[in-house]
């Protein structure tokens, strides 16, 4: 009778140990990279929301601006301008002399008061539903916004407030001590008054919603722009 040996083959304790470690070690690289790049995904995802957000707020400001003073005035007549002064826009209301007849002119950051201010705005212009006030106001850290039917002989101010809705989220432009909003006058006039506001420069700062995750630190954007009025003064 003849026998057969047959040799066993198969890994060492040693060599299942190597390979393990190896994979260990392999797969932990893996799983920290795609954890690392989760957590970047994550926080420039909540600093674009922030971003996004404060970009489309300004690109309504923006235009809200370019409307302002439409109709001026003079497109009636004194009769009818001074009976239905609704019928047109002026194109910036403030909350000091406004409610005289005519509306006193004021300087911007003197004796107009709050508003325009550097927090708070409130133009006029006609949209498609008439002349309204349109004002923009910063409460805390929340822009709010406001539209409503320019009423005749009424306070813009009080008239807006109760309409303030809240319109951008987590501003903290006081916070940082800067301003909103910022005016420049028409060429050649030194004195800047509601009446001859031309240019209002924006500057949003928006903090993002949550933390980054990889730093334990809410994010900042700060997003700018400038509007222009088009239309003529009164």
């Amino acid at each position: 009778m003849t026998k057969i040996n047959t040799k066993m083959a198969g890994y060492s304790l040693i060599e299942l140990l190597v390979a393990t470690l190896l994979f260990t070690i392999i797969s932990g690289t893996v799983f920290s990279l795609l954890s690392s790049s989760q957590l970047t995904y994550q926080g420039e995802s909540t600093i674009g929301e922030a971003f996004q957000q404060a970009n489309v707020a300004i690109d309504q400001i923006v235009r809200d601006v370019h409307s302002a003073g439409y109709p001026p005035a003079s497109s009636f007549s004194t009769a009818v301008a001074q009976a239905a002064p609704d019928k047109f826009a002026l194109p910036f209301a403030w909350s000091l002399g406004y409610l005289n007849a005519p509306p006193t002119p004021c300087t911007v950051g003197g004796s107009c008061g709050a508003i325009p201010g550097d927090y708070d705005l409130i133009l006029e212009a006609d949209t498609g539903a008439g002349v309204q006030w349109i004002r923009y106001s910063l409460q805390g850290t929340t822009l709010m916004r406001a539209a409503v039917r320019k009423q005749p002989f009424q306070d813009p101010v009080t008239s807006t407030d109760g309409a303030l809705l809240p319109y951008l989220e987590n501003v903290i432009n006081q916070t940082k001590a800067v301003s909103i909003f910022s005016y420049k006058p028409d060429a050649a006039i030194t004195t800047t008054n509601a009446l001859n506001i031309r240019e209002v420069n924006i500057s949003l700062i928006v903090q993002s919603a949550r933390k980054d995750l990889q730093t334990g630190q809410f994010r900042t954007v700060r997003v700018t722009g400038q509007a222009v009025r088009f239309n003529p003064n009164q």
